[in-house]
């Protein structure tokens, strides 16, 4: 059955207009506004006293939102370039199915962000009298306002992804004045689009946000704040930051009338030159790993050579990546779990190769040999969701720690491995729950494939979690994990030394 084009187009702009449409929404008079705001302020200081740790609440919430707008940008590349495969052809009822299937999901992840971006605006012009009164710090006061710029910044990111692949693609950009009732879009939602995301308005706060808290950043001169990093490194990364930040008025007003407000001609010009891949690199950071720097094990030959040496299946594998975005707000030294499941020649030694849950990936493996290591030999939970990745992926770290569960015997054993590559193809946890079995996160793959552990579990923002360290820590035991061999800051550790080390850095 063909898809009509002018339907194609309506899922796409009823697509965009929920979640790339990212202006904020017209809210009453400004009076009304900070009389909302301060009133939201004042009643979280008389509940619980302790506006820092509601921020700090707040903060981690915005963080999950923050994480599965990574997850669509990813995902919306990958539809532009599957897609523009073959730009003769129409677009597909696969990719069209996968535009309806996200749109709830988007409205939902575009309110709440718009919640955060309004949540603290009277803040950043509230006079020292009302701070006093309020009992609001200066840091505490800065951060509430980094976190609304971060927000707006993440919305205005997402419309910029999929403003660029329009502009990519042709057979969007002819259908982009099509009209359906079908799902109730009228035939001028692209100027409707445009003109929200080109607010002027909306764009001189975001300006404004950006000023405020770059003259601030004295408070947090010589102090350790995790939550002040994270934001700051959240908007400097961001896409759309240098440009909004540079905007003039005039500018503003010249481009908010044009077909998705082109951010300026320069960006759309250099990444046609590149093609598509020009997209990706644009939003390249944005998208997963927002790193500043390579690892100081990435692409070690010799490194990867012990670790082979070391491996065996079911090793459980912990990284550290001080250099990336992430990282920021996770507790403890560690930030990621993985576990190491062997190759072709290992899992038939222990007669699983054949077994129905592994038989799936046996491409993926081996696919250099039966007693290759070249293949994806890691089980790792991405914002992607669970995958297998290959040792050579897995070595933009810093740290790495190999723990190996101790069994008292090998049909145990077998259950755990087999656990492993269940979790294959399962979604990312978001809520980081250990009481979701259908959804996953890094350090869940630990909880999961050693059942006979008693894991310790965290309650955070009212969920049961466990962090990449609390794995750590049943090694320090030396009851169900042995520390096979730990390489911190890109040096391997001297075996009788680095057991001392790693309970320093997890304790």
């Amino acid at each position: 059955m063909l898809v009509r084009p002018y339907n194609i187009f309506i899922v796409l702009i009823y697509f965009a207009f929920i979640f790339f449409g990212c202006s904020i929404k017209e809210k009453t008079n400004k009076k009304q506004q900070d009389k909302y705001c301060w009133e939201n302020i004042h009643s979280k200081i008389e509940s619980y006293s302790n506006l820092d740790s509601i921020l700090s609440f707040e903060i981690s919430e915005f963080q999950l939102l923050v994480e599965q707008s990574l997850v669509v940008r990813s995902e919306m590349i990958q539809f532009s370039n599957e897609i523009n495969l073959d730009i003769e052809k129409p677009i597909s009822s696969k990719h069209l199915e996968f535009l309806k299937s996200k749109t709830e999901t988007f409205l939902v992840l575009r309110e709440k962000l718009y919640d955060i971006t309004y949540r603290y605006e009277c803040a950043q012009e509230a006079s020292k009298e009302r701070l006093v009164r309020a009992k609001v710090k200066e840091n505490i006061r800065t951060k509430a306002v980094m976190l609304s710029v971060a927000s707006a910044l993440t919305l205005y990111d997402n419309y910029l992804i999929g403003a660029l692949i329009f502009e990519n693609d042709p057979r969007l950009r002819r259908l982009s004045n099509d009209p359906d009732i079908g799902f109730d879009v009228s035939s001028n939602v692209l100027l409707e689009i445009t003109l929200a995301a080109n607010s002027i308005k909306n764009q001189k706060r975001i300006q404004d946000g950006i000023s405020f808290f770059e003259k601030k950043q004295k408070h947090f001169i010589g102090q350790s704040d995790n939550e002040y990093e994270y934001l700051k490194l959240l908007i400097y990364s961001s896409p759309s930051y240098n440009h909004i930040k540079n905007l003039t008025t005039k500018e503003m007003v010249g481009k908010k009338f044009k077909v998705f407000g082109r951010m300026s001609q320069d960006i759309f010009a250099e990444l046609k030159k590149d093609g598509f891949d020009g997209i990706s690199k644009f939003f390249g950071n944005s998208i997963g790993l927002v790193e500043f720097r390579k690892g100081k094990l990435y692409k070690n030959e010799k490194i990867k050579e012990e670790l082979l040496k070391e491996l065996q299946p079911l090793d459980v594998i912990l990284e550290k990546t001080p250099f990336r975005l992430t990282d920021k707000l996770i507790p403890g030294h560690f930030g990621h779990v993985a576990i190491w499941v062997g190759n072709e020649s290992e899992l038939k030694e222990k007669g699983l190769w054949d077994n129905e849950v592994v038989k799936p990936f046996h491409d993926q493996i081996s696919s250099k040999g039966a007693d290759n290591f070249d293949g994806n030999n890691i089980v790792e939970a991405l914002r992607s969701g669970v995958k297998l990745s290959s040792l050579d992926e897995f070595m933009n770290i810093d740290d790495i720690a190999i723990l190996r569960p101790v069994f008292n015997d090998s049909i145990s054993e077998n259950q755990s491995l087999l656990l492993a590559f269940r979790q294959l193809g399962k979604k990312y946890d978001f809520n980081f729950d250990v009481n979701t079995t259908e959804k996953i996160v890094c350090s869940e793959l630990a909880y999961v494939c050693f059942p006979q552990v008693d894991w310790p579990t965290e309650k955070t923002l009212g969920r049961h979690t466990i962090s990449p360290d609390n794995v750590a820590n049943q090694c320090i035991k030396g009851v169900k994990f042995q520390l096979i061999t730990f390489y911190h800051d890109g040096v391997k550790c001297q075996e009788d030394k680095q057991m001392e080390l790693f309970k320093s850095l997890v304790e």
